[in-house]
């Protein structure tokens, strides 16, 4: 080897990058031994060098053929293939021509671009990201802002790199946490990561998440400081409609049971703890449904969006207003008092503030309507010891009270008492009794007479009497609503008509012509296929329907009028007669007794237990057999208990037929027959 070769070798030999020196016919002469790591141990030092120009291509660069170029320095990009090894490196040739001895030399440089091309793609990944990122050097100068965070920060890539990470904290983001919480848990962790405001400008502010990672070398040096800014104000939107959805009600935008039940329960600890008293009110409108029936869901949604503006004054900022469902409201107030008289005192004073404001007129649509409300009250806790106060039974309290302001007619407040549960526990022992009542074995049908002004029995009305293995005797005015409540009455008023009709039958079969008139729930009548099951009845019985007089509340008429009149008709065409019962107590119309095809009024007790002498209540007699006699009906006064009772009836309509006590009490079937047919048909055998 020439000398001065020699002594290139002695020069690159050391140096890092991979060099190779080709001789004048372009064949390697030397490489050092930071090339000889790039190649296999077996490997020749004339086997050409593996260059591609692609990465994953195969084409082989042509080595002798840049060589050759006469251009003394030249660079290129290429792949260097290792042999043996699945492993492509990527390298820059640079070509230097020198002389030696005579001769002209190439001297190549092989730059190893692994590391250059790694950053390449790590800064093309970080402007790719929508997350703001950023990289600093070891004193924290910001080197590497991408462009998701200089978009956030409304900062150039010049200015974020000639400040540090610090100053730019400093400059745009307000923390949750003290400032040095954050330096120390970067300096013993590595990292931290929290919700931040970022303050890029007067006009863009928004909610981010910020992790700060802190990389250090082996001699714990801080090398680099990354940083990650990711704009949550999206999930906050998020969150705060699922919130609101969540504890808010999407109609009236009140507080909806969820929320108010939580609210309940801080304010029954704040009690416990302070000695004070909470109250709940439970509103409920008087009459929405028929508003709501009326004029369409539209209209009603209107009424309960304006009854909300009337509350919202009220009830200010330290009570909450919740709308539960329907025309349900609630309002929690927090009292500061720990007298039990004052908190009653206030509680029936805001609840008469209430009642005032909701008893109004209001603009619907086209209409102008009047709604009013009952109001439950609840204050806890309650006093007894066995009454644990939670959430879910202070608004059973309070719904409690709210029913029977409710029963007593509406538009008043009432206030819990304990009795109340007594009541609910009966009537829950009544549903459960319903529910597993065996019809034949338990219930029983009664016959109460309808005399002439002879004394004649003429009709009789059929009524339900039930005898529980274990409750005993149970009063109709106890068991029927919770009937009609649970749609029970469905079942048991099928069971009373077809007994009914088979023991009409057969007393007209056997003895004389007498008519037996049959109570129909309201829940009864309504359902769908109540027609059809009338029908199926008169089939299976055989019955003859002119011996049938079905009894109906005005109620009925309420609930959809019109198709309440075609069952009616429907009823008559198939020969049943129809009674209007406790007439004058419902909604009575004299525009629905015009179209109505009825047979009969039934005169309420409650107008006949003060005559003669109550002038009103004659009045209303008067008035009700005047009316029928226009309309050619029926007349039957129930209730008759006393003599003057019935010969005031009398004298004012013949016709009437009586019912009460004064001719007859509800009796079973084997006795009504032995008392009151049997005998007037051993009379008529006579004449």
């Amino acid at each position: 080897m020439p000398e001065s070769i020699a002594s290139l070798t002695a020069i690159v030999g050391p140096l890092k990058e991979a060099i190779v020196v080709f001789d004048d016919k372009h064949q390697p002469l030397l490489v050092n031994a930071s090339f000889r790591k790039w190649l296999d141990p077996n490997q020749d030092l004339n086997d050409p060098l593996l260059l591609c120009t692609q990465k994953r291509g195969s084409i082989a660069f042509d080595l002798q053929g840049w060589l050759k170029q006469a251009t003394q320095n030249l660079t290129q990009t290429l792949w260097l293939k290792i042999p043996n090894r699945s492993l492509r490196i990527p390298v820059q040739l640079q070509r230097h021509t020198f002389n030696a001895d005579q001769i002209e030399h190439s001297l190549v440089v092989l730059h190893d671009l692994t590391l250059k091309i790694q950053l390449d793609a790590q800064e093309r990944l970080m402007n790719a990201s929508f997350a703001g990122q950023f990289i600093t050097d070891g004193q924290g100068i910001i080197t590497q802002p991408n462009y998701a965070f200089c978009a956030y920060t409304g900062l150039s890539a010049e200015q974020l790199k000639s400040m540090t990470y610090i100053q730019w904290l400093q400059k745009q983001v307000s923390f949750k946490v003290p400032f040095d919480s954050i330096m120390r848990a970067l300096i013993d962790e590595q990292n931290w990561s929290g919700e931040v405001q970022i303050f890029a400008s007067k006009e863009a502010q928004f909610n981010a998440i910020l992790s700060l990672s802190m990389l250090m070398d082996e001699h714990q040096n801080i090398e680099h400081i990354i940083g990650v800014l990711q704009d949550i104000t999206d999930i906050l939107d998020a969150q705060s409609e699922i919130s609101q959805l969540a504890y808010y009600d999407k109609l009236t935008g009140l507080a909806n049971r969820t929320l108010i039940q939580d609210r309940i329960e801080k304010v029954i600890e704040a009690c416990q703890s302070e000695q004070t008293f909470g109250t709940l009110f439970f509103i409920d409108l008087d009459g929405f449904k028929i508003i709501n029936d009326t004029f369409g869901h539209n209209a009603g949604d209107q009424l309960l969006v304006q009854v909300t503006e009337k509350l919202l004054p009220l009830v200010g900022n330290k009570a909450t207003l919740a709308r539960l469902s329907g025309d349900e409201f609630m309002v929690l107030c927090p009292n500061s008092t720990q007298d039990r008289d004052v908190a009653l005192q206030d509680a029936l004073a805001f609840g008469s503030k209430l009642l005032d404001a909701i008893d109004s007129r209001y603009k619907i649509e086209q209409h102008s309507v009047h709604s009013a409300a009952s109001i439950g009250i609840c204050i806890f806790p309650i006093a007894e010891d066995q009454l644990q106060s939670r959430s879910d039974q202070i608004i059973s309290y309070a719904d409690m009270a709210m029913s029977e302001a409710k029963k007593l007619g509406g538009n008043q407040t009432y206030l819990f008492e304990k009795s109340l549960i007594e009541e609910a526990k009966q009537r829950l022992e009544l549903i459960e009794a319903l529910n597993h009542s065996e019809l034949d074995d338990e219930f029983q049908i009664y016959f109460q007479a309808q005399v002439d002004k002879d004394g004649e029995t003429i009709s009789a009305e059929t009524l339900l009497r039930w005898f529980h293995p274990e409750l005993g005797f149970v009063s109709p005015a106890k068991f029927i609503p919770v009937a009609e409540e649970g749609r029970q009455i469905i079942k048991i008023g099928l069971w009373v008509m077809h007994k009914a009709f088979l023991q009409a039958k057969a007393w007209n079969k056997k003895y004389r012509p007498i008519r037996i008139a049959i109570n129909i729930s309201p829940i009864q009548f309504h359902e769908q296929s109540f027609i059809e099951l009338i029908i199926g009845l008169m089939k299976f019985t055989q019955v003859d329907p002119r011996t049938i007089t079905l009894e109906l509340t005005e109620g009925v008429l309420i609930r959809n009028s019109k198709l309440a009149l075609q069952k009616i008709q429907h009823l008559v065409s198939l020969g049943f007669e129809v009674s209007i019962d406790d007439f004058g107590t419902g909604y009575s119309s004299l525009s629905y007794l015009q179209k109505l095809p009825i047979h009969e009024l039934k005169i309420d007790q409650s107008f006949i237990a003060q005559v003669p002498g109550n002038l009103d209540d004659e009045a209303i007699v008067d008035s009700i057999i005047q009316l029928a006699s226009t309309k050619n009906l029926k007349i039957v006064a129930e209730g008759v208990e006393t003599k003057a009772q019935s010969d005031f009836l009398i004298q004012k309509s013949p016709d009437v037929l009586l019912q009460g006590f004064l001719y007859s009490r509800p009796l079973p079937a084997i006795d009504f027959e032995e008392r009151y047919i049997k005998p007037y048909q051993a009379t008529e055998k006579t004449a």
